[in-house]
């Protein structure tokens, strides 16, 4: 016990030097968490059976280059597809420009297309009966303090018309945090007209008749005035969102950081241990252990690393329960919302390093000095 008020008493004598410590860790260690979560971000996304089985056509020219609404028909008709929908990106404000949000889908796929998006019969019935019927997944529920049977109001930012729907229920945990479906037929209604087809998502009786079905369904659409581009789900997230370079963009900025805060946290710490090597050389002198010495030393530096280990993987983890938002327009990839116990381990791990190192270096050098030659260092 009277080690540590010793070691208390080292921390809180510079308590403004211990505090900006303290944070340099904890801002290594939460940018370490949140980026290192993105590869689990992206698995998580295309991690279910049935999306091993979906696949997504859209104009080879672009997401944003419209697909003729009668495709849907011919894609029916390739063998081993299940189900078709065509789904239109609304892209409705909420709040504020920022919050594009809605996705226009034919209700009588949706049960058979995204059932891992918790859509149950149920739910799909429930969608086509009601055609300002909604459904929104559970991070945008918290997000806008949503409640179901709630109205909203998305204002149109493609199309020149507002939106009305009520929330009729919530998706699964598996949807894409900011999924807000609704019915195209009622898009349609309202602008008076056919509302455009960003893409086709369509769904195999079995994984192995994928590859199979994208090249029918391209074949089908060559030579077209719409030629159409076919990937499984999974392909089509990473090259749409191009999260190979998203991430390794990431990745590198993450790096940067955290190496230069882990320098910072390493010589303000060594610095303050350096400081003290003055009372180390008389409490030699008064009879202290060198290896008492060290690991006071050590423990001291230990405490501030796994403070700010602490620290940072706490508020990366209350931001992933309380504070999702997505970082792109549709909405699918939201950094927060997952965070492995694994990656916070390694943050941890990276936070505790830091303080064994930052009190190992010169403990190392006094212990090797007798008492003598360490008093006359510092007289």
């Amino acid at each position: 016990m009277k080690y540590a008020q010793l070691v208390w008493r080292n921390l809180s004598r510079n308590l403004r030097r211990t505090a900006l410590t303290i944070f340099a860790i904890a801002l290594a260690v939460f940018t370490y968490s949140t980026l290192s979560s993105l590869p689990y971000v992206a698995s998580h996304l295309v991690s279910s059976p049935a999306s091993e089985r979906r696949l997504v056509a859209m104009n080879k020219s672009g997401f944003f280059y419209p697909l003729p609404a009668a495709y849907r028909q011919k894609i029916e008709a390739v063998p081993h597809i299940e189900a078709v929908s065509a789904v239109t990106y609304f892209g409705g404000v909420y709040r504020s420009p920022s919050d594009q949000i809605g996705i226009g889908v034919d209700a009588d796929a949706v049960g058979t297309l995204w059932p891992d998006w918790g859509i149950t019969p149920e739910r799909s019935a429930l969608l086509q009966r009601t055609r300002t019927a909604c459904l929104v997944a559970p991070a945008a529920m918290r997000k806008y303090g949503w409640k179901i049977g709630d109205h909203i109001m998305l204002k149109g930012s493609i199309y020149p018309v507002d939106v009305s729907l009520v929330i009729s229920e919530q998706l699964g945990k598996l949807a894409p945090p900011d999924a807000v479906l609704f019915r195209r037929d009622y898009l349609e209604e309202i602008l008076g007209a056919t509302s455009r087809v960003n893409a086709y998502y369509a769904i195999a009786d079995r994984k192995e008749e994928v590859p199979g079905a994208i090249a029918t369904i391209d074949e089908t659409f060559a030579n077209s005035s719409a030629e159409t581009n076919t990937a499984s789900e999974a392909t089509w997230v990473t090259s749409f969102f191009d999260l190979r370079t998203l991430l390794l963009i990431l990745g590198s900025v993450a790096g940067a950081v955290v190496f230069a805060m882990s320098l910072v946290a390493l010589n303000t710490m060594m610095m303050a241990m350096r400081e003290r090597r003055k009372e180390m050389a008389v409490m030699r002198a008064l009879g202290f252990r060198p290896s008492l010495v060290v690991a006071l030393t050590l423990t001291e530096s230990t405490a501030i690393g796994m403070a700010g280990g602490v620290a940072g993987c706490a508020t990366a983890y209350a931001m992933a329960k309380l504070m999702p938002f997505s970082i792109l327009p549709l909405g699918p990839i939201d950094l927060f919302t997952i965070l492995p116990p694994a990656v916070l381990a390694r943050a941890m791990s990276l936070a505790l390093l830091i303080g064994v190192v930052a009190g190992a270096i010169p403990a190392a050098n006094f212990a090797r000095r007798g008492i003598v030659e360490s008093i006359r260092a510092v007289g």
